[in-house]
């Protein structure tokens, strides 16, 4: 508790010092993000990597992701002014604690990239409906189907009809199969760059609540303090003393040595 205390008030004096620098590191990182973006987005609606894709839909889905990153641009401008107030409020954050003010920076990177988490959310929703229409037609090939009920996979007989326009679904689904993958690809990487981040931030937060500091600086300043066994002697018979004697407590850094000498 104490090193989180402390970290938290040292984070809140930086912050508040250098709000300026901490506001204008933000905006960088905000049109660097969004310049990143749209120029991934750009180079998929060409040719990306020599990969030949529809062009109608890659005009489309395009047109869409920057419509998506202009409205964030706008909303992010409308949003701008309430940034020192944020900043604020984050750095008194941090006087309950380090963790506090990780966790609360970690939400508002969730929200400040919630387009990037809309953007893979539809496009992993229609890939998987994509992928499972393409393997239901392709047991149509096959002249199988799922049985849900059962759970298992059946024979069954198809018309004529059902054949032709299962062929012309599965012709149509696989060539525009590549280029809805390629979106959905590109915001599964962006999306996973920003919970890699998120999941940094969570390992500090765990660091801070249970690491065992005060036992590792005391058994760096006296190891002794810590018992590490007992040692037990032997009397020789020659002895008037009793047979038996306390148990002496050993140091940590002793149990080795008398563990040895019982050895021999």
């Amino acid at each position: 508790v104490g090193l989180d205390l402390l970290l938290g008030l040292w984070c809140c004096s930086y912050t508040l010092k250098h709000s300026r620098e901490v506001l204008h590191a933000v905006d960088s990182l905000s049109l660097m993000h969004t310049r990143m973006v749209l120029q991934a987005v750009r180079w998929i609606m060409g040719v990306p990597a020599g990969l030949k894709l529809n062009d109608s839909l890659d005009y489309c889905l395009g047109n869409l992701c920057i419509l998506g990153l202009q409205c964030f641009q706008v909303a992010y401008m409308l949003c701008r002014p309430m940034f020192p107030f944020i900043l604020l409020s984050v750095s008194v954050s941090g006087v309950f604690g380090a963790t506090i003010m990780a966790a609360i920076v970690s939400d508002l990177l969730s929200l400040a990239t919630i387009h990037l988490y809309t953007f893979y959310a539809l496009g992993a929703r229609w890939h998987g409906l994509q992928t499972r229409v393409l393997s239901s037609l392709w047991r149509l090939f096959r002249g199988k189907k799922r049985n849900v009920l059962r759970g298992r996979i059946d024979a069954c007989d198809y018309s004529l009809d059902q054949l032709l326009l299962g062929t012309m679904l599965f012709t149509l689904l696989v060539f525009l199969f590549p280029t809805t993958f390629v979106y959905y690809l590109l915001f599964f990487l962006l999306y996973s760059a920003v919970s890699v981040l998120q999941a940094c931030l969570a390992c500090l937060v765990w660091i801070l609540n249970h690491f065992p500091l005060f036992s590792v600086a005391q058994c760096l300043w006296d190891p002794a303090h810590f018992p590490g066994g007992v040692r037990l002697e032997l009397l020789s018979s020659a002895s008037t003393d009793p047979s038996w004697r306390p148990l002496s407590g050993l140091s940590a850094h002793s149990t080795d040595s008398s563990s040895h000498s019982m050895q021999g």
